[in-house]
């Protein structure tokens, strides 16, 4: 099984954000995407307070700091954004179906494809022609210090992205020992 390393995060919302923050600290490579350079801004800068407030705090060491922030993309770029990912977190609100869609096509065929915030992941699912590698990403306790993230799955959803997945979602909530603040 090979891990999640290079996460895609589509929609630079609050979860978007947040999902590529408590992606950041777990060491993944992270690009985020949005069509709108005022979002990404806004997601660059709350990612960038997360890191220095772990950095200040002692959690991460001044290395880790600089391998995070130079893991980081934040592009208009969708293409930029998916390449060589090995999962892309569909965060943007709207047309799910186009974004999906736009999604299945673009990523390798072993890449996951998660639905984040209050897109259903069978919404996901029926959009895609592999709806095995379809799965929901959950913020549990998000109001509260440190979001843990839960992966649950979609209609379909084959044994082994699941598996990736939960392996991914373990390291990322061994990680989040900060308040993540969107």
């Amino acid at each position: 099984m090979l891990p999640i390393e290079t996460v895609a995060v589509v929609g630079a919302t609050a979860e978007g954000t947040t999902c590529a923050v408590l992606a950041s600290l777990a060491g993944c490579v992270v690009r985020v995407f949005d069509a709108s350079d005022a979002a990404l801004e806004r997601a660059f800068e709350a990612v960038r307070r997360q890191v220095e407030v772990a950095f200040a705090s002692g959690v991460i060491t001044r290395t880790e700091r600089q391998r995070i922030l130079d893991g980081l993309l934040f592009t208009p770029d969708l293409e930029e954004a998916l390449t060589g990912a090995d999962l892309a977190v569909n965060a943007a609100p709207g047309a799910v179906e186009e974004v999906v869609a736009h999604l299945a096509a673009a990523l390798r065929a072993t890449a996951a494809i998660a639905a984040a915030g209050d897109t259903p992941a069978a919404a996901l699912a029926s959009c895609v022609p592999q709806p095995g590698r379809v799965l929901a990403l959950r913020l549990a306790d998000a109001q509260g210090p440190v979001p843990r993230l839960d992966v649950l799955p979609a209609p379909g959803t084959s044994a082994h992205v699941m598996e990736r997945a939960r392996a991914f979602a373990a390291r990322v909530n061994r990680a989040s020992r900060v308040a993540v603040t969107p």
